[in-house]
């Protein structure tokens, strides 16, 4: 008997595959995607900030388009933003930080993430930066599942992903 092919759109959460490991599946205006996690030693960044400055960066409060946030925060000059921008991870350049949707997609896949590449029980950055005061962005706790904002000058972890049109 012939295995089914696996396709990102049926294979099993915590897959290799597209350069990455499938955390989810999700709309975004009503197309669907599969989110895919940066290889850990390739795509995780220990201890940065969201960005350097407290100001407002315009365009990165959406809790759904993690790419659109990254690409605001490059434009205001957030170093991890253009540090992720600038990643090629096996052929591909399409990386981003996740948006706190995202993120939380990827925390609810942990369990089925490959030994070796599964989030450190510490706080992640999205790229969702917080409406109620601009100088703080949301987090996602991979210890518990919280998720709250910080300071975007404090020092969190961080983690690359990319979506694929499924």
């Amino acid at each position: 008997m012939n295995a089914p092919h696996l396709t990102i759109a049926n294979a099993p959460l915590g897959t290799l595959i597209a350069a990455g490991i499938l955390a989810g599946r999700f709309f975004l205006e009503e197309k669907p995607y599969a989110i895919i996690v940066a290889p850990k030693h390739e795509g995780e960044f220990p201890a940065t900030a969201w960005n350097k400055s407290l100001k407002a960066v315009d365009g990165a409060l959406s809790d759904f388009d993690g790419l659109a946030n990254t690409r605001a925060m490059a434009e205001a000059a957030s170093p991890l933003a253009v540090k992720t921008l600038a990643l090629r991870i096996g052929e591909v350049d399409d990386w981003y930080l996740p948006s706190r949707g995202e993120l939380l997609l990827a925390w609810s896949a942990r369990e089925a993430m490959p030994e070796g590449e599964k989030f450190e029980k510490d706080i992640y950055w999205t790229s969702t930066q917080y409406a109620g005061d601009r100088s703080y962005a949301w987090y996602q706790g991979f210890l518990n599942g919280t998720q709250n904002y910080w300071h975007k000058d404090d020092l969190l972890m961080a983690r690359a992903v990319r979506r694929v049109a499924i």
